[in-house]
């Protein structure tokens, strides 16, 4: 009997095929988000590749793309297409690379400039140079401090030790959570901090006197690329930990990687970074990004989380959206339903509002793309993105 391409929840069988998929195949530092919660799945004929998404109505989200062997690619998306037509339903993949795009065009999918993913290439880091000073400056401010970062290996605890480990660390990301305008995290982007299933998923945290304090902030690592590269998916830290926890431990956490021999580490997609137009691509996307980026930083701080992690010298690579048919108005509402971008919490809004009226934020000596080892625009040099357009005025003032 013929098998099938199928669609059906992700039942506890197909859990660890799932995820060793996941682990081999992926590309982008969201496929191995593809493990997390009761997603569907779409699996090739032969069972070596599969999509997974997420259905609302009619509109299906994608999520870490296309899932299996690059050979098994084309197949997987003609037969995907094809049940999105049998079904009349209107997909969306995210994070697309440049090396996919030629694929999804064939396949009659619009391309969409979506934002730039910095990803650091371990071999040949050093943190040295006047590049990484602001690095450097706040990891030995931290070691003054007393704190240091130690791998918590899932396998080394008790599961009473790991589940109190993991309150800990769920109370942290809830008291991050306080002073956000969302009642809770954004989902399907964001990986969740206690998922069903830990995987290999890898935990740093910070701890203050020299290790055996309390936990002052955390980060997860999430592997792709049969682990030859690992993304810097979720790192909060406590309210009053000591300044730079963060980027101490994301030196840490990288340093820690590189000395296993790990290829390469992403900081997760920058959206809205230089979303120039392409040919046929979705008017709508692209003028909401550029709007979100230049005007919604009180739900969405874009510019300072591109500021940030442009701090660490990475190299960007373009990402892209990919829709079928194409984009619209609606495609959009289900997507911020989805990630529940807009569920707001008004008190905590008002707040917010309010401190930034009465003491704005200035950022001074703003990180630009000019020192990237690609054709980026730079500041004052006619052509502007919406992003370097931003950064050249808050750098102004």
């Amino acid at each position: 009997m013929t098998q099938l391409s199928c669609e059906l929840h992700t039942p506890v069988n197909q859990r660890g095929r799932l995820e060793e998929i996941a682990f081999q195949y992926g590309q982008a530092y969201d496929s191995y988000l593809a493990t997390e919660g009761r997603l569907r799945q779409f699996w090739l004929r032969n069972g070596s590749a599969v999509i997974v998404y997420v259905r609302l109505g009619s509109f299906v989200h994608v999520q870490g793309g296309l899932l299996g062997p690059a050979s098994q690619h084309p197949a997987l998306l003609n037969e995907f297409k094809a049940f999105l037509e049998r079904k009349r339903y209107q997909a969306t993949f995210y994070n697309v690379a440049d090396s996919n795009l030629e694929l999804f065009r064939r396949s009659g999918f619009q391309v969409t400039k979506w934002g730039e993913e910095p990803i650091l290439d371990l071999p040949g880091l050093t943190w040295g140079g006047g590049d990484f000073e602001w690095v450097r400056r706040q990891s030995n401010f931290c070691r003054r401090k007393g704190l240091s970062v130690i791998e918590c290996c899932h396998d080394s605890f008790t599961p009473s030790a790991w589940a109190e480990l993991l309150r800990e660390v769920q109370s942290i990301a809830d008291e991050c959570l306080s002073i956000k305008p969302q009642r809770s995290d954004v989902t399907f982007f964001n990986g969740s901090v206690t998922p069903q299933s830990w995987g290999r998923r890898r935990l740093f945290v910070a701890r203050s006197d020299h290790g055996v304090g309390r936990i002052e902030g955390f980060l997860i690592c999430l592997p792709y690329d049969a682990g030859k590269q690992y993304a810097i998916d979720t790192y909060r830290r406590r309210l009053d930990a000591p300044r730079g926890v963060v980027p101490f431990l994301m030196q840490q956490a990288v340093e820690h990687l590189k000395q296993e021999g790990v290829r390469a580490v992403s900081l997760c997609l920058c959206p809205a970074v230089r979303t120039e137009k392409l040919e046929g691509d979705s008017w709508i996307i692209r003028r909401c990004l550029q709007f979100g980026f230049n005007y919604a930083s009180l739900f969405f701080d874009m510019p300072g989380e591109y500021h940030f992690k442009s701090r660490f010298r990475p190299r960007f690579v373009p990402r892209y959206i990919c829709h079928w048919p194409e984009a619209s108005v609606w495609s959009m509402c289900s997507l911020i339903q989805l990630s529940g971008a807009l569920n707001l919490d008004l008190n905590r809004l008002a707040g917010i509002l309010w401190r930034r009226l009465v003491r704005p934020v200035t950022r001074r000596n703003l990180s630009t793309p000019e020192k990237q080892q690609q054709p980026n625009p730079a500041p004052g040099s006619g052509n502007l993105s919406p992003l370097d357009s931003a950064v050249g005025k808050l750098s102004a003032e």
